[in-house]
């Protein structure tokens, strides 16, 4: 028997009658305070890994898109800043949309069809159908688990301002404006380029 046992059981032996029962009253309350507390220490815990869950999903469905749009400005001014004569360049992209990520769910579907005849020989069917769809997860690089995604589409570019210092001349000012319908496929109609000043 462990040795916390035999003392308990020592001190209750000397302490008999009411001082006895007292005292083990009191262990057995202190007993109970210390598994309530040490439970809502492991409850936070666990309630940190599903925020921290949910704030990667978070990340994961609505802030790609951004970043996508954030890192084509970038590419776009390096590319145009190469063109002779544009100079310093800045490039503002907006989008359509903030794009769209699909993700991969289980499906399971069940079918029930069912026949019955009455008494006057009238027969019915009945047809029940029954759908079950669940989100695919999988482990997420910090360890908490991720929807899977299937596919990514990127925002649609509905709008390009470019901001160069030799945007002033009109030949620079053309072979930007040509170099963004190209890279974005939009019309010349949404694409505005400007001299810095």
């Amino acid at each position: 028997m462990p040795k916390w046992y035999e003392r308990m059981k020592e001190y209750l032996q000397e302490k008999k009658g009411k001082r006895g029962i007292e005292n083990l009253v009191i262990f057995l309350i202190l007993g109970v305070i210390i598994i309530i507390v040490a439970s809502s220490f492991f409850s936070e815990g666990e309630k940190q890994k599903k925020d921290a869950e949910a704030i990667q999903t978070i990340k994961l469905t609505s802030n790609k898109p951004v970043d996508e749009l954030q890192d084509f400005e970038k590419r776009l001014e390096q590319i145009l800043s190469e063109i002779e004569g544009a100079g310093n360049v800045k490039v503002m992209v907006t989008g359509d949309s903030d794009g769209e990520v699909v993700h991969a769910y289980n499906d399971s579907e069940e079918s029930k069809l069912q026949e019955e005849q009455n008494d006057t020989g009238i027969r019915s069917q009945s047809n029940e159908k029954r759908v079950e769809r669940e989100l695919v997860f999988m482990d997420g690089e910090t360890g908490g688990r991720v929807p899977v995604v299937t596919q990514k589409f990127k925002p649609e570019v509905k709008g390009v301002v470019v901001v160069a210092d030799g945007a002033g001349s009109s030949t620079v000012r053309q072979n930007i404006l040509n170099a963004v319908e190209a890279l974005t496929g939009i019309p010349t109609h949404r694409i505005q380029v400007l001299k810095r000043k």
